[in-house]
Formats: structure tokens, sequence, C-alpha cells
């Protein structure tokens, strides 16, 4: 795989896992006084996420290469099966590093100073 190849990776499963942490923080939501406004926000950031990860997915599309499942291996790690045009590629990812990766793309959501990963240009 190419370091284009790498970035796109990166990006789908950061762009998923922000997606997925968006849903379910969504849920907890109710109980502060301005819930309406920031529902509304993390609606309008989901739906802005999924257009970005649906675009990621065509580009890989275009490369031959699909994430094709994410196993949790322990509390510790997770793995990721990568299929590039009939090879198949284990990419394992430390939970913890996953975890920084997704308050990073937050932050960049929220328009704060953020850390860009390594795979970014």
């Amino acid at each position: 795989m190419n370091s284009e190849t790498n970035n796109l990776i990166h990006k789908q499963i950061i762009l998923d896992l922000t997606i997925r942490t968006l849903e379910r923080d969504s849920k907890y939501i109710k109980k502060l006084k301005l819930h309406y406004a920031i529902e509304e926000w993390i609606s309008a950031k989901i739906k802005e996420l999924q257009n970005d990860l649906k675009t990621v997915k065509s580009q890989l599309y275009k490369f031959g290469v699909k994430i094709q499942s994410e196993n949790r291996l322990d509390e510790s790690f997770t793995e990721y099966i990568v299929l590039e045009r009939g090879l198949k590629f284990e990419l394992k990812y430390s939970n913890i590093a996953l975890r920084n990766w997704v308050n990073e793309e937050a932050k960049r959501l929220l328009g704060l100073p953020y850390r860009k990963s390594e795979y970014s240009k």
C-alpha cells in the first residue's frame, strides 16, 4: 500500500469512529439546558462526516481497497482487515491512539487547534 492509500484508510477509520462516537454521545445531551442547539449541531456534523466518509470510501474503491472488518482484540488493540485488489492486510491500532485521533477530529469539527495525522497532507 502506498502512502495515499494509508492516509485514506486511516481517514476512513477515524471518520467512522467519530460518527459512532457523536451518535452515542448525542443520547446523553437531553439533560443539558441547550440540548436543542447541541443536538442540531451534532446532527449537522454527523451529516458532514458521513459525506466525507462517502468521499473517502469512493476514493479507496478506485484503488481497489476496502476495509473488510474491525475486530477488537482486547482492551488495548483493535485490528482492521483491509483488502487491496485481492490482497489481505491486517492493521493493528492501539485503542488509546484511536481515541486520541477521534478527539483530534472532534477538535477540528469544533474549530479548535488540532494535531494533524502523520498521514495527512
